[in-house]
C-alpha cells in the first residue's frame, strides 16, 4: 500500500466519466440509474439501525437538556409560551404546541445522530459502502449477496469502528454540554466551541472510515490514520460535503414541515424511509471512493523511482487495473 507518500502525486483513480462530464454529473447519472437499488439501500439501512435509532432517541433527551437547558422539555414549553406558541384551550398534557415541536426537534436529531454514523450499526454500513463503492465503480452490483459478504468479511472490525464512533462522540457532546451548562469559568464558551469542532471533524472523520475499512485490508488504527489523514488532505471539500449532509438530512425536511405542514409531514417521513440516507452515504462514498483510489490505494507491481520497466511491469502493464480494489470482491 502507498500511504500518503506524497499528496501532491495522485494516483490511478481517474474514470473516463469523470474525465468526460466531471465527477458532479458523473455522480447523479450513477444515481439515476441505480436509484431503485438505493431506495431499497435506504429501507436495509433503517431496518439495521432501528437499534441505533432507539439508542438516538434516548441520547438525545439526556444530551439536548445538558447542551442547552431551554431544551429541557418543562423549560422548553415555557420558552415557546414566551413566544406565543402554547396549547389551545382544553388541549391535552403533552399534546399541546410546543410539545409536537419538541417531538420534531428530537426526530431531527435522532435523523441526524444516525445519518451521521455517530450511532450506526457498524457491519451494516460497511456492507452498504462496499455496495455503494461498486456502484461508484461501475461494476456489476448483487445488492444483497455484495451487501452480505462484505458485513461477513468486516463484522468485528466494523462493530469495533461504530463502538468506538458511539464512545467518542458521547465524550464530545458531554463535553459540549459541560461547558455550556455546567462550568461558568471565563473560558467555557472556549472549551465548547473547541469541542463543537472537534464534532463536525469526528463527523467527517467517520465519512471515510466505513469506506475504507470495505475498500482496503488495514487494521483499524490504520484505517483511522488514513480517515484523519484524508480529511485533513482533503479538508475544504469534505466540509463541503458536511454541509451538504446537513442540509439534506435537516434543513430540507424541517423546510418541508413548516411550509406544507402536515402534508409536509408526511413527505418528510417518505423522504427519510427511501431516500435521505442512501443518497447522503452513496454521495459520502462516491467521493471517498476516489479519495481512496488517488492517495491511498497504489497500483500492483508499481515500481519505486524505476526510468525502465522489466518484462514483467511490461507483461503487467497489459493487465487489466484492478489497483482501486484491495480487498477481494
Amino acid at each position: 500500500m502507498g500511504l500518503f507518500a506524497n499528496y501532491n502525486k495522485e494516483g490511478p483513480g481517474v474514470y473516463e466519466d469523470d474525465l468526460k462530464h466531471g465527477p458532479f454529473v458523473s455522480f447523479f447519472q450513477i444515481y439515476g440509474s441505480k436509484f431503485f437499488k438505493l431506495c431499497t439501500t435506504n429501507l436495509i439501512f433503517l431496518l439495521f439501525n432501528l437499534p441505533g435509532l432507539v439508542i438516538a432517541y434516548f441520547a438525545a433527551v439526556f444530551f439536548l437538556p445538558l447542551i442547552n437547558t431551554t431544551l429541557a422539555p418543562v423549560n422548553f414549553e415555557a420558552y415557546m409560551e414566551k413566544l406565543g406558541i402554547a396549547a389551545a384551550d382544553g388541549a391535552a398534557a403533552g399534546n399541546s404546541a410546543s410539545m409536537q415541536l419538541y417531538f420534531l426537534l428530537l426526530l431531527f436529531t435522532v435523523m441526524f445522530t444516525v445519518g451521521m454514523l455517530l450511532i450506526v450499526n457498524g457491519p451494516a454500513q460497511t456492507g452498504l459502502s462496499y455496495v455503494y463503492r461498486n456502484f461508484s465503480r461501475g461494476t456489476p452490483v448483487f445488492l444483497w449477496s455484495d451487501f452480505m459478504t462484505s458485513f461477513k468479511k468486516n463484522w468485528k472490525q466494523s462493530l469495533v469502528a461504530s463502538l468506538l464512533g458511539l464512545l467518542v462522540s458521547g465524550i464530545t457532546i458531554f463535553n459540549i454540554g459541560f461547558y455550556n451548562t455546567v462550568y461558568k469559568g471565563q473560558y467555557s464558551q472556549v472549551f465548547s466551541t473547541i469541542f463543537v469542532v472537534l464534532f463536525v471533524f469526528l463527523i467527517c472523520i467517520q465519512m471515510y472510515v466505513y469506506p475504507l475499512i470495505a475498500s482496503v485490508d488495514l487494521k483499524l488504527k490504520d484505517v483511522y490514520r488514513d480517515a484523519v489523514l484524508l480529511f485533513l488532505g482533503r479538508l475544504l471539500p469534505t466540509l463541503g460535503i458536511f454541509l451538504v449532509n446537513v442540509i439534506v438530512l435537516v434543513v430540507v425536511p424541517v423546510l418541508l414541515l413548516f411550509t406544507l405542514t402536515n402534508f409536509g409531514f408526511g413527505i418528510a417521513i417518505l423522504y427519510y424511509l427511501f431516500f435521505a440516507f442512501s443518497f447522503l452515504h452513496f454521495l459520502n462514498t462516491f467521493y471517498v471512493w476516489r479519495q481512496i483510489e488517488r492517495f491511498v490505494a497504489k497500483p500492483e507491481g508499481e515500481e519505486e523511482n524505476t526510468d525502465e520497466p522489466d518484462e514483467d511491469s511490461k507483461d503487467d502493464a497489459e493487465e487489466p487495473d484492478n489497483s482501486g480494489d484491495s480487498k477481494e470482491d
